[in-house]
């Protein structure tokens, strides 16, 4: 791939370059200086990044996309590219994701180019920009999991490019507000029948269990201890009641959270919790924790003996808010979806974008040919 200057006044002229990814000691060292100068989320963060590049990227098909200004670098962000036969050898490129179903199954959201401060709109532009006008062999630029107010989009139309838009309602709690004005989460955000399912699953479980007790892991053993057992519990709630592999079915996926257990700190990184009634386990959360905000990632629930006692995940996420509230959190991200339980559960939403920069052209239109074949075929 190549470099270019972009158009524009000589203040906003940006110098982009997709080049080899350089020694992970250098680009830990460019990550993490930007990093400190940037608002991003865990998940542009070194230690997720970092880890996925360890672990799960074909590094040999993987690029360091850069732009500057003035010779200072304000974005970073790895695109790893793919050919398909479909595609009549062009390229297929993604940002921090590699084009496989399983491997990517990871989810990223909040996802982006890495940016200084308020340059993230502009860092954006300048880079579709430069595929727009300097990049030949490439067809489809896939940037999934973005939080819509970090796209500008009328900066990134072009009439030889066609933006394709998936949108999903991202529910959060704002804790920072709940603190502000004095109040408790679970009578001021969840409405009522949600407080009932949560009164009367605390008051079945303490009736049959035992008092209600929540701890969190320090340090990586312990944390790799409660990974393992929250693992088991989710892997047995899938593979029996909804035959399907779960989160947690790839070992490749396994060593990746593994991997990100051991690069966390007690700050930055992997959060694990565990709730138990009497000395019955009900179950594990897994979070993500990063400068002020708690992400929502996984849970491991032991249906098999608690199941009837009404909603225990409602009453697991209820109380990991409640710690992270009473921990000095500033924002509970419940993660993108429709699900009924995280509206339930949130006092706002944003919204999270899957975005498809398509180039036009004939090439195109038989990718469009290949895309509706698939979903006819994957249709029930």
């Amino acid at each position: 791939m190549q470099r270019s200057v972009e158009s524009g006044t000589p203040a906003a002229r940006y110098d982009v370059r997709v080049e080899r990814l350089p020694d992970m000691e250098v680009l830990e060292a460019r990550w993490r200086s930007l990093e400190a100068r940037s608002r991003g989320s865990f998940f542009q963060s070194w230690t997720w990044i970092g880890t996925w590049l360890r672990t799960l990227c074909p590094r040999a098909r993987a690029r360091l996309l850069t732009v500057s200004q003035h010779g200072e670098p304000i974005a970073l962000g790895v695109v790893v590219e793919q050919r398909r036969g479909f595609a009549l050898g062009l390229k297929h490129v993604r940002l921090h994701e590699v084009g496989d179903r399983t491997l990517d199954s990871i989810t990223i959201e909040f996802n982006g180019l890495l940016s200084v401060d308020g340059r993230e709109h502009d860092a954006l532009a300048a880079c579709i920009t430069h595929f727009d006008q300097h990049e030949r062999h490439w067809l489809t630029f896939y940037l999934p999991g973005i939080d819509m107010d970090d796209i500008p989009l009328e900066r990134l139309r072009s009439p030889r490019l066609r933006l394709q838009v998936k949108r999903s309602p991202s529910p959060y709690v704002d804790l920072a507000g709940l603190r502000h004005d004095g109040n408790d989460y679970v009578t001021a955000v969840p409405g009522s029948r949600t407080r009932a399912h949560l009164r009367r699953t605390a008051r079945r479980l303490i009736e049959t269990c035992g008092p209600l007790a929540c701890a969190v892991a320090t340090g990586t053993e312990e944390r790799l201890a409660f990974f393992d057992a929250l693992v088991h519990l989710h892997q047995a709630h899938w593979d029996e009641d909804a035959g399907e592999q779960g989160a947690f079915g790839d070992p490749r996926i396994v060593a990746f959270h593994r991997a990100l257990i051991q690069a966390s700190s007690p700050e930055a990184g992997v959060h694990l919790m565990r709730l138990e009634a009497g000395d019955i386990v009900v179950g594990y959360l897994y979070h993500l924790v990063w400068r002020g905000t708690a992400y929502f990632y996984q849970a491991g629930i032991d249906y098999r003996r608690i199941g009837r006692t009404g909603s225990p995940g409602l009453l697991l996420v209820t109380t990991a808010i409640n710690e992270f509230l009473g921990n000095g959190f500033d924002r509970y991200e419940l993660m993108a979806g429709q699900a009924e339980y995280k509206r339930s559960l949130a006092s706002a939403e944003g919204s999270m974008v899957w975005l498809s920069v398509d180039r036009v052209g004939w090439r195109a239109r038989i990718v469009d040919l290949y895309r509706r074949r698939r979903d006819r075929d994957a249709a029930p």
